[in-house]
């Protein structure tokens, strides 16, 4: 097992808009085999307060799985309904 803990920045992006002053974070978890789990902390300076994201898994070799844009999704809307192929005539 091997920790990691690396610090960074973070802007939301809402593209093409960016929203907000970039703020402080710090990514921590744990590699074990091929698997790294993590999890982030965001210092939102605007509010004042420290915001946890995750913990998140990502292996190597294998295709990550994410769900719908947070800023996106229509509440109530499954993915599938969201993407309709389109028709050619």
């Amino acid at each position: 097992m091997r920790r990691v803990r690396i610090d960074g920045a973070y802007m939301l992006h809402a593209f093409p808009v960016v929203v907000g002053p970039s703020m402080p974070v710090q990514l921590s978890g744990q590699v074990i085999g091929a698997t790294l789990t993590f999890a982030i902390a965001v210092n939102d300076t605007v509010a004042k307060q420290v915001v946890s994201l995750g913990p998140g898994t990502v292996t190597l070799g294998k295709d990550p799985s994410m769900g719908p844009c947070p800023v996106c999704r229509i509440p109530g809307m499954t993915h599938a309904l969201l993407i309709k192929p389109s028709r050619r005539k």
